[in-house]
């Protein structure tokens, strides 16, 4: 798997925790993001990479620092993005 790929899919399972923590569905938290649920979905799949101004729209909807759903582990935006 290449780098990008694993970050995208330990993004992905970030994002899905922080989201079922909060006891969001995917549709609410989507919406609350200005994002389609499809799009929310592929995401947390690992299958697509959020924009900075989609994990910022997230971030905000779920009260967390953007940095949240990096971890310690993820440092650097463009390993994912």
């Amino acid at each position: 798997m290449e780098r990008r790929e694993a970050v995208m899919a330990e993004v992905g399972d970030r994002l899905l925790r922080l989201r079922s923590e909060r006891g969001h569905d995917l549709d609410a938290a989507a919406a609350a993001a200005g994002l389609s649920p499809e799009r929310l979905s592929d995401a947390e799949a690992g299958t697509a990479a959020l924009s900075e101004a989609e994990l910022a729209a997230l971030a905000d909807a779920y009260g967390i620092d953007p940095s949240a759903i990096f971890g310690d582990r993820i440092t650097r935006l463009q390993d994912y993005a």
